[in-house]
């Protein structure tokens, strides 16, 4: 029977996140495959449909979430004045709200 972990993503008992270990991310993109087949396949109830439609919407705002975590460890390269590209480690917060959408 599957529990509601931190970060509300569900996860069976015994995975990854019941040890403490967060979910890799391509077990989170299996999930969410795995629900959305369940849903196209028209052959669930009501009540179980609305459940796997909230299941597969956590896993997918988890997954998202885990893209921009990574996003940020990216180094970017940027040009400096000269226009030469120069190497810069990501620092979370800096530039938010100037016109990037907040990431």
């Amino acid at each position: 029977m599957a529990r509601q972990a931190e970060k509300g993503v569900r996860v069976e008992k015994g995975g990854p996140a019941a040890e403490g270990a967060p979910e890799p991310y391509d077990k989170l993109v299996e999930r969410l495959e795995r629900v959305v087949g369940d849903l196209e396949s028209g052959g669930l109830p009501l009540e179980q449909s609305i459940e796997k439609f909230a299941e597969g919407m956590r896993l997918a705002r988890e997954a998202g979430r885990r893209l921009d975590e990574a996003e940020q460890r990216v180094e970017q390269l940027v040009k400096d004045a000269s226009g030469d590209e120069t190497e810069v480690t990501f620092e979370p917060g800096a530039g938010k709200g100037q016109g990037d959408g907040g990431r």
